[in-house]
């Protein structure tokens, strides 16, 4: 019986959205177009104050939430989903959105970022699969593992659908670049809905964490959700406000490490340079608009480690400067490292030695504004105590 349910559930969820789709259409990038359809239901908006990539509508009590394609990029997916309380009916109106009956209780993640911010909303315990369990440092995740609570179900192409059907969750949160290796696509037909997530493409940090809104509307925790981010959010603008214009010049950065003849960036994401300006330092290694993680020549990354005063998120293995030297002794011509300026994101660990830093330190984005404002101007706080951040000894 549980496999003939499971069978007619893919069924709908493949051939329902044929029928409905007589709506819609899609504009020449392949982003879903919703004609003008009349609901009986108002909308009523519910402002964001920095994430660009979703929105959040009330419909009667329903939520809508549309993922929004970046403008101008060849990334991202555009996606909707209406929430709908357990036991009530859809609004009508809305023929593309994916209806999801919520609070959700079986979920799956990809990386332990998602689980951060699933876990801030108390609702660890729904999390069911994991993509990745090496990429998860989180102690409940890791025991649940080992007792076969919580699966891993692979990432993107790698994912196991057979795993995945068979934990059968309410939703799947799943990143989504628009490549061919989005798993979203491939859900569907299995009978599982996939919840698109495209926050590590935001531009400020407060537009990574303003996503843990997102999640929460899944779980009925809007209230919750909101006033966390308010918090951390007035935290983080009040000591950017005080640190804009207290400082003569803007010292200069670089992050990242050389590795097979090339320089990358990790962590040089556009969210990632704004936590640097907004600490007052000036990231010189690309140029303003290039912030995607690509990977730089390393002809330049050295030119350009020569005059930069600080070198931040070297590589993750690396526990002193030594051990960059010898990765390439070139580095010792760095003026960071004459000065002794190179700090590491590696202060905190899980039990594994991973760092907190991706997993937890993007859900208090203001604490790592304080580690890196008094790395570059540490007269401006000077009894803050790093918490993610340490110096590298020489």
């Amino acid at each position: 019986m549980m496999a003939f349910n499971r069978i007619k559930k893919a069924v709908l969820v493949t051939v329902l959205p044929l029928l409905l789709l007589t709506g819609c259409g899609r504009d020449p990038s392949g982003a879903t177009q919703t004609r003008h359809v009349s609901t009986a239901v108002a909308e009523r908006e519910i402002p964001l104050r920095y994430a660009r990539y979703f929105s959040m509508k009330k419909v009667g009590n329903a939520t809508l939430i549309e993922i929004r394609r970046p403008e101008g990029a060849m990334r991202g997916v555009f996606y909707r989903y209406l929430l709908v309380p357990k036991g009530e009916e859809a609004p009508p109106g809305y023929p593309d959105a994916l209806v999801v009956p919520m609070p959700v209780e079986r979920v799956t993640c990809g990386l332990g970022l998602q689980v951060s911010l699933i876990e801030r909303l108390g609702e660890i315990e729904s999390i069911r699969g994991i993509g990745r369990g090496e990429w998860t440092g989180n102690r409940d995740i890791r025991r649940k593992m080992a007792t076969g609570e919580v699966i891993e179900t692979g990432m993107s192409a790698d994912m196991n659908m057979e795993v995945m059907v068979s934990i059968d969750p309410d939703i799947a949160f799943i990143y989504a670049s628009g490549s061919d290796t989005d798993a979203h696509q491939k859900l569907l037909p299995m009978g599982i809905k996939p919840g698109l997530v495209c926050m590590h493409l935001e531009p400020h940090p407060l537009g990574v964490l303003e996503w843990i809104r997102f999640y929460a509307a899944f779980y009925g925790k809007e209230g919750q959700a909101e006033a966390y981010f308010t918090r951390v959010a007035d935290r983080y603008e009040k000591l950017a406000a005080s640190v804009k214009n207290s400082f003569k010049e803007r010292p200069t950065v670089i992050v990242g490490h050389g590795t097979r003849g090339i320089w990358t960036t990790h962590g040089s994401s556009a969210w990632f340079v704004r936590l640097l300006h907004d600490a007052g330092g000036r990231y010189i290694l690309e140029k303003s608009g290039e912030y995607e993680e690509n990977p730089v020549s390393l002809e330049h990354a050295l030119k350009v480690g020569l005059e930069a005063e600080y070198w931040v998120n070297p590589r993750y293995t690396a526990r002193s400067i030594a051990d960059l030297l010898g990765d390439d002794e070139r580095y010792r011509y760095f003026a960071s490292v004459r000065s002794g300026n190179v700090f590491n994101n590696d202060k905190l660990t899980f039990d594994d030695g991973r760092t907190l830093f991706w997993e937890i330190g993007m859900t208090e984005p203001d604490v790592v504004l304080s580690d890196l404002v008094s790395i570059f101007h540490p007269d401006l706080l000077p009894d803050h105590r790093m918490k993610y951040y340490r110096r590298f000894p020489k």
